[in-house]
């Protein structure tokens, strides 16, 4: 497996990963434990694969490739939404910072899809609206 489609396969695991966590705060019966412990697998994992793809992307001079301005602005959206849904749900500064990345991420899907028609974008724009309508209605 050559190295992008490593990033790629890591990064579609860290999204497929997210949505599950979500719906296990709205399905089951809450215990702070699990939760903790979710949340802390998710940073660890998703860290890493930041500091993997900044790396990469330093090591090849691809700093301004909009693959890792979107890949980036996802994890952390992600990351965001779910420090604030799962453990700090009433801290206005990480709600404000989670509003500002998917800002961001909704800004790097539009791009995507219309500067350089990606179809990728598209379902960026969605799942930032998706998570838009989460931290509002939650």
């Amino acid at each position: 497996m050559d190295k992008e489609n490593f990033y790629e396969s890591y990064f579609r695991f860290l999204t497929l990963l997210f949505w599950p966590i979500i719906c296990y705060k709205w399905i089951f019966i809450q215990n702070s434990i699990i939760e903790l412990t979710l949340f802390y697998i998710y940073t660890i994992v998703v860290s890493i694969y930041i500091i993997l793809i900044i790396v990469h992307s330093i090591r090849y001079k691809e700093l301004k490739n909009i693959q890792l301005h979107y890949r980036i602005s996802t994890s952390t959206s992600y990351m965001l939404t779910l420090s604030t849904f799962l453990l700090f749900p009433t801290n206005i500064t990480l709600l404000y910072l989670k509003f500002i990345s998917i800002l961001i991420y909704f800004y790097f899907s539009c791009r995507m899809v219309f500067k350089f028609k990606n179809e990728e974008g598209v379902v960026g724009i969605i799942s930032a609206l998706l998570l838009t309508s989460i931290a509002i209605c939650y």
